[in-house]
């Protein structure tokens, strides 16, 4: 069913078309209109730049061998990050089972110099301190207020959208949102 849309909605589905009907082209455009904000969230999910990289490579690529499925070209968008959201939580399964059989650290827990190297003053400083404060932030959140924050601010779901795929209700999510904010607001004031 086609929502009310403008031209660059018409001319994303006529690349999802494309690639459906096998155009390699078409699907390379849609990776690099969709590249960053899958990026972005999966960054956010594992903490792990490299994590995050491979997790998006493995969603281009099941996205790739799949499409052919998709079914409402108007939701691809919608379509793609649940693929990437599957591999992340997957990718998140391995950490924790290879924390339990070898005790290791969680990928991203690592504190790292983040000015080392870098004499460009303060702006840089501050920024690289405002991204970590943000990311200790997250970090108090549970897995799954990360991926309900994760999924408003990168996925681009709708509330109920996001409800639907925890099996949970819409009042309840947008509960489970605002305490997630809650939480992360009290870590950034400390």
């Amino acid at each position: 069913m086609k929502p009310a849309g403008d031209e660059a909605e018409e001319r994303l589905a006529d690349l999802v078309r494309q690639a459906k009907r096998g155009s390699r082209e078409a699907f390379m455009e849609l990776y690099k209109l969709f590249y960053h904000e899958l990026y972005a969230y999966a960054s956010y999910m594992l903490r792990h730049p490299q994590d995050a990289e491979d997790v998006v490579s493995d969603t281009i690529v099941a996205a790739f061998e799949s499409i052919g499925k998709l079914r409402d070209v108007y939701r691809f968008r919608q379509w793609l990050f649940k693929i990437l959201s599957n591999q992340c939580k997957k990718r998140r399964k391995s950490y924790a089972e290879r924390n339990r059989h070898y005790n290791l650290d969680f990928p991203g827990e690592e504190k790292k110099d983040a000015f080392s190297g870098v004499s460009d003053g303060r702006d840089m400083e501050k920024e690289a301190t405002d991204r970590e404060w943000v990311r200790q932030a997250f970090e108090v959140l549970s897995e799954e207020e990360r991926y309900i924050v994760n999924s408003f601010l990168f996925g681009g779901y709708r509330g109920d959208e996001i409800a639907q795929s925890l099996g949970i209700g819409s009042s309840t999510l947008r509960s489970k949102y605002r305490r997630a904010l809650a939480k992360m607001k009290k870590k950034l004031d400390e």
